[in-house]
This record gives structure tokens, sequence and C-alpha cells, in this order.
């Protein structure tokens, strides 16, 4: 006679996000790994700091496989049109380059920056609207030459 199995269920984790969430990621490196090799996962945060020491702004570079994702960049107010931004570009794609990485990948909102990033040699590939309202969303990617 076959034992009955629990019933599957869905369930939103509250306490134990934390170690549910590492379960999850640990599952997904395991198989991607399998199946596409090892990462070579890096992820680097970069900072614009004032004469003071001050931090005015910075990026988060995550770099995997033969690509890396600048997974934000951001300046304060008092920062911005001052070149930080480009600064902080350039070095992650030198950084990229060096690893190398083939492509280098962003997001970003119609309120926040798509020109700029256009204007440092990023090519729209996808966007979707409505989300916040009035709004949308860009998705750019830059080829980087290999070696």
């Amino acid at each position: 006679m076959k034992a009955r199995s629990a019933k599957s269920r869905i369930v939103v984790e509250g306490k134990k996000s934390s170690a549910a969430s590492r379960q999850l990621w640990a599952g997904l490196v395991r198989f991607n790994r399998a199946t596409a090799g090892p990462l070579r996962y890096t992820r680097t945060v970069l900072t614009a700091r004032d004469g003071a020491g001050k931090v005015r702004g910075g990026l988060i570079l995550q770099s995997y496989w033969k690509e890396s994702y600048v997974e934000l960049l951001w300046l304060s107010e008092k920062a911005r049109r001052l070149g930080y931004g480009r600064r902080l570009m350039q070095e992650a794609e030198r950084r990229a380059r060096r690893r190398g990485s083939l492509l280098l990948h962003l997001n970003t909102y119609s309120f926040q920056a798509p020109g700029f990033y256009e204007k440092l040699g990023f090519r729209r590939v996808g966007g979707m609207s409505g989300s916040p309202p009035g709004e949308s969303r860009h998705f750019y990617v830059k080829r980087l030459p290999a070696g």
C-alpha cells in the first residue's frame, strides 16, 4: 500500500524568508553551474565621494559568466550633472572589459536617465509601460569587444 503524500502548497514566508531565500538562490546557482559552467560571480560597489569624503552617489556592478549588470546607479541631487555618473559608468565598463565580459546591461525608468545611457553607447533592447502609471521601464545593453 502506497503512503499518502502530503498535499503540496504555496507558502508566503514570513520569519523564515531569509533562510528560504538563501535556499532558493543556492538551488538556482547549483542548477546554473551544472548547466552553464562556473559563474565567476563578483559584485563591485563603486562610490562617488566629494572632497570631504561624503558619499554623493555610486554604482553596483554584478558580473557573471561573460556579462556584467549595472544593478543600480544613483547620484545625490548635488552630484548630478558634474560628471560623476559618466565616470562611474566608465569605471564599470572598464572593470567589465577587464574581467572578460562581452556585454554590459541595465534597466532604467523613463523618469530616470534613458538618454544618459544612450549617450554612453547603450542600445535599448526592450521595455514595458504603465508601471509606475504614466511611465515606462527600459532595458539596455552595450556590447563590449572581446579581449
